[in-house]
């Protein structure tokens, strides 16, 4: 036999036959799944009602620590963020979490439920871990572990679609929300139910104030499918904020208008019962770095208007700004429309933006003030 002819033989036998075996294993776990067919009714799960008007939940980043007093006007808080830490479903905290056992206690101890949030609007979730159900199963049985051991109330899944340059690979990333989306939350619920018990933990998830991506003047994706993921959660948290820069930042229209985001996931599916509105406890006048926490505002003007939804700053020497937020009168307004509505109630990014509750600027005790929430009523919750 020629030599050329039989070393070749030789290699084909080492690809297709010998080795194959060897790899078939690695290679099936990146095949990734099609996107989910399924779409869930009321009938595949039915989570236990909440009652209107009863959650005010504080979102904390960087191992934040509420007050005493902070935790009297709260019913959760939103403990941000846990994040896999690969595609194989590991999972880690973000920096600064270092007393997460300190926050929990704190919170047990003021009877205010501690809740752990995974993802984050900078964090990209992406096929390779949803979408193989190997990876998929793994960080769900990491997640439950996590809450074993931190004792914790409930999981908030706050999985956001990801704005990047290359908008082929943030086409991508984006569209495993679209194709997998319904598959975590199905099997997480299932997860913790089997876990904890049902209706033993609660299972949320926050979304955009819409739900769209433009990716060119042409091209526009809705990114949560319509397929009744949210039947298999407690509730929906609205992030009613970065809607738009400066005086438009995060108006009462933009929320509970014809056309806002209330108006838009009630009619894209999401029962008003399950529908918890978002208040952002900062300023903003543009992208990025363009931001002012709430208290800054008033520590710079302490007699403003309660009125008042917007200043002009100039922050880092780049030129003077319209900063748009929610002063007392508007997040008023706002809790008074969710309670009309019989919402559950409320959220808000985030909590060290406040003023102290003693501080008659304190938008968390106006949102209190105007729910009417006690320490009986908390506890009962």
């Amino acid at each position: 036999m020629n030599v050329k002819k039989y070393l070749f033989i030789v290699l084909l036998i080492n690809i297709f036959g010998c080795k194959k075996t060897t790899n078939d294993k690695s290679i099936l776990k990146k095949i990734i799944e099609p996107p989910s067919s399924f779409t869930a009714t009321s009938s595949d799960y039915q989570t236990n009602p909440i009652k209107p008007n009863s959650i005010i939940m504080g979102y904390l980043i960087d191992g934040y620590l509420p007050t005493d007093n902070q935790y009297k006007y709260l019913t959760h808080i939103g403990i941000s963020f846990l994040q896999a830490a690969n595609i194989n479903g590991d999972i880690m905290m973000t920096p600064g979490w270092e007393n997460i056992d300190k926050v929990i206690a704190s919170a047990k101890k003021n009877n205010v439920k501690a809740i752990i949030s995974f993802g984050g609007g900078g964090f990209k979730i992406t096929s390779e871990l949803m979408g193989v159900k190997e990876n998929r199963q793994n960080l769900i049985k990491n997640i439950i572990s996590f809450m074993k051991k931190y004792n914790l109330d409930g999981f908030d899944c706050d999985w956001e679609p990801s704005w990047l340059d290359n908008k082929t690979e943030m086409k991508s990333v984006n569209n495993a929300i679209t194709h997998h989306y319904i598959k975590f939350i199905r099997d997480l619920r299932i997860a913790i139910d089997n876990q904890f018990g049902k209706g033993k933990k609660s299972f949320s998830a926050a979304v955009m104030n819409g739900n769209s991506i433009w990716y060119s003047r042409r091209e526009q994706i809705a990114h949560f499918p319509q397929n009744g993921w949210w039947h298999y959660l407690d509730w929906v948290a609205l992030m009613n904020y970065d809607n738009d820069l400066g005086s438009k930042h995060s108006t009462f229209e933009s929320v509970y208008g014809p056309n806002g985001s209330v108006e838009y996931w009630s009619k894209f599916g999401v029962p008003l019962s399950k529908i918890v509105t978002g208040i952002p406890f900062y300023a903003r006048a543009g992208w990025g770095e363009e931001w002012l926490f709430y208290k800054d505002i008033i520590k710079m003007n302490p007699e403003l208007s309660f009125d008042i939804d917007y200043i002009s700053y100039e922050k880092n020497n780049s030129g003077e700004k319209t900063y748009g937020y929610n002063g007392i009168s508007t997040v008023t307004k706002k809790i008074i429309e969710n309670k009309n509505l019989k919402l559950p109630g409320t959220m808000f990014w985030q909590l060290a933006g406040d003023m102290p509750v003693t501080n008659e600027y304190s938008l968390l005790k106006a949102i209190n003030s105007e729910m009417g929430l006690n320490s009986r009523e908390k506890m009962a919750h």
